[in-house]
């Protein structure tokens, strides 16, 4: 778990800062682990499954404006970057690569089902994104080298000559933080920030997913009428945080959400945000297997063996449904440890040998929760 400033305990953290103001968090980590190489990152970038982009800074006297180019990139092109002014940054790196998950223990205090991704990005000397501002609350984890942060809490006016691509704000001053590896600097969604590389740096972005008014609304065939406002938690206490578990108050919060357009009852409303929560991007949904092989891959004894959840895959649930991958079951009675323990180990447990549960088990592997890869066929 991060190691935050003075005496601030994850429960002060949640009610001072957590989507309120953000935190220069010095040392709170120690060297990364598990960690990427530059040439890793880079690899990753020449996939076509795989979502990354490289910002170029260029500067023309006093202007400065950033171009943006898509990936997948071939490796010559990577190779032939200039030494400076550039930042290659790669989205859901841990969907990919598994082990890169284990990040997210620095943060046991969010609700993992908030967690959208891991970022990391490598930036040249000079390299930034640009100033900026994101709807969502991110902790930044500064791994190898230096990066230089500005932020800052009032409104900073936006500069849609900065970029053609991006939503870029004016420059501003702001506090500074010269983040070094270990450093780890939080803000909550709507706060101006602009980090510039002052040398060759990996920055390790563990990023928040909510939910808007208007996704809640379309799991009715409703259309957003006005102001489309996201779901917020800054009154998030630690005792809701249990492995993949949407608390009764989340749902409160999702219900007042759509109150002010729609009057729609808990129960749906709470269907409505676990399979708007657990939807994965289009371009990252796993495959899923037929009837006849989730048959014959229980029959085969595959509880007893054990699976490990796809990287790809989502998994949620409340008091009354499991969710995986934007859809929804009854929770069968008697689960409740055997889901709780797959969300915090993303591994089938001892309670899937008990054959009440195989049902549910054939479910998952149904919605592509597993990764069936590594299966044997002789099993």
């Amino acid at each position: 778990m991060l190691r935050m400033p003075g005496n601030l305990s994850p429960g002060s953290f949640l009610a001072r800062h957590w989507q309120k103001h953000p935190l220069f968090m010095p040392a709170a980590t120690g060297r990364l682990k598990p960690a990427i190489s530059r040439n890793e990152l880079a690899w990753l970038a020449t996939l076509e499954d795989v979502e990354s982009r490289i910002v170029f800074t260029e500067r023309d006297g006093t202007r400065t404006r950033y171009r943006v180019e898509t990936g997948p990139f071939e490796t010559s092109y990577l190779a032939a970057l200039p030494r400076r002014d550039w930042t290659l940054l790669v989205h859901d790196v841990e969907k990919h690569l598994p082990a890169m998950r284990g990040l997210f223990a620095l943060v046991p205090f969010v609700p993992d089902w908030r967690i959208d991704d891991l970022m990391v990005s490598f930036a040249a000397p000079g390299g930034s994104v640009g100033p900026h501002l994101d709807q969502y609350d991110v902790f930044l984890c500064q791994g190898t080298g230096t990066r230089q942060w500005r932020v800052l809490e009032d409104d900073v006016a936006p500069d849609p000559l900065a970029c053609d691509d991006l939503s870029l704000l004016a420059p501003f001053e702001g506090e500074t933080f010269d983040t070094r590896q270990g450093d780890v600097l939080y803000l909550p969604p709507g706060v101006a920030h602009w980090g510039i590389a002052r040398r060759a740096c990996l920055t390790y972005s563990i990023g928040m997913r909510a939910p808007r008014r208007s996704d809640l609304l379309a799991e009715f065939g409703l259309e957003c009428p006005d102001e489309d406002p996201f779901y917020a938690d800054p009154d998030l206490a630690e005792d809701e945080v249990r492995p993949g578990y949407i608390s009764p108050a989340a749902v409160a919060r999702a219900k007042a959400l759509v109150a002010a357009v729609a009057r729609i009852d808990d129960q749906p409303i709470s269907v409505a945000l676990g399979r708007t929560l657990t939807r994965p991007k289009a371009w990252l949904r796993p495959d899923c297997p037929e009837t006849r092989e989730i048959d014959e891959l229980i029959a085969r004894g595959l509880a007893r063996r054990g699976l490990r959840m796809h990287g790809m895959a989502r998994v949620a649930w409340d008091d009354a449904h499991v969710f995986a991958n934007g859809n929804h079951v009854a929770l069968p009675a008697g689960a409740h440890d055997a889901i709780e323990a797959l969300c915090g180990s993303r591994h089938t447990s001892r309670y899937f040998r008990d054959k009440s549960l195989w049902p549910l088990l054939g479910w998952l592997l149904s919605m592509g929760v597993f990764e069936l890869d590594a299966v044997q066929p002789d099993m």
